[in-house]
């Protein structure tokens, strides 16, 4: 029996929008260290919003030898992070791109070896919401170990999901002043209640000894009070943008993630550097 014309033709158009989408989202290749040798099959490419406002924001490139869910990687406030989650066996290799197109180094696993400034990269696009290109290096040594590779990519790349918060921070970013201003007071029983079930390990009733630990371990590195330049909240998760100076005089600037529960936000991870004034 012959296929109607209007089903052929419908037929048609969704194996080319098939096509479509197994092309924007691809990677083939290699990765070589020593004697270990990873066959790339799959690519994603995300966002990645710098920790400080100064500085551009860049494209993180994900290859690897099982598909990973682009999504799920662009909603993590550590990428790396989520990859691992995804690919704990088989290994993958990030390609950093500049927003002006050259490249900020790679970082292949399951070997944990960082390198950059090696090779050729040849971008075929670098837009906004697509990226496509070309890394490769025929012959290279570290400490006496061989590496080369081949790593080739086109598709998509997925922003962080989520909307921006007002000027402060919101919600999000008062729970976060709270939650310091109670780190800073030593209020224990706050600390309990803003701190999620980590809280509860961090700050047991009956060990004061680890509560003055975890005192001390939380206080390094977190400001006394915080500027919030901007946050983003994507459901119950919140990322914001924050600077201030900690209670040894260093002015502090990164990200920090929030959570909301029944309780309220509350804070769950920082990722702050010291700065230069």
């Amino acid at each position: 029996m012959n296929t109607p014309r209007n089903l052929g033709g419908f037929a048609l158009a969704l194996a080319l929008l098939a096509a479509g989408a197994a092309q924007a989202q691809s990677g083939s290749g290699y990765f070589r260290y020593g004697d270990a040798r990873l066959a790339l099959k799959h690519a994603i490419a995300v966002a990645e919003d710098p920790s400080d406002p100064a500085d551009e924001p860049r494209t993180l490139v994900f290859l690897s030898a099982q598909p990973l869910d682009a999504a799920a990687v662009a909603a993590a406030f550590d990428a790396l992070d989520a990859v691992r989650e995804q690919a704990p066996a088989g290994g993958y290799v990030r390609v950093c791109i500049a927003a002006d197109g050259s490249e900020c180094g790679l970082f292949y696993s399951p070997e944990g070896f960082n390198s950059g400034g090696y090779g050729e990269l040849a971008l075929q696009r670098d837009e906004p919401a697509h990226v496509a290109g070309r890394w490769q290096l025929a012959q290279g040594e570290f400490l006496g170990t061989p590496y080369d590779f081949d790593l080739r990519f086109d598709t998509a790349i997925t922003p962080a999901p989520g909307d921006a918060l007002p000027a402060g921070g919101g919600a999000p970013g008062a729970a976060y002043n709270a939650w310091l201003a109670a780190l800073a007071k030593g209020d224990v029983a706050a600390l309990r209640r803003m701190g999620g079930d980590d809280a509860r390990g961090r700050f047991p009733e009956d060990d004061p000894g680890t509560v003055k630990e975890s005192l001390k371990s939380l206080r390094d590195g977190e400001p006394l009070q915080a500027q919030i330049a901007r946050g983003r909240q994507h459901g119950d998760q919140a990322v914001l943008w924050v600077e201030g100076v900690d209670r040894d005089d260093i002015r502090r600037r990164g990200r920090v993630l929030m959570r909301r529960s029944q309780a309220g936000w509350q804070h769950v991870e920082s990722d702050l550097d010291s700065v230069e004034e």
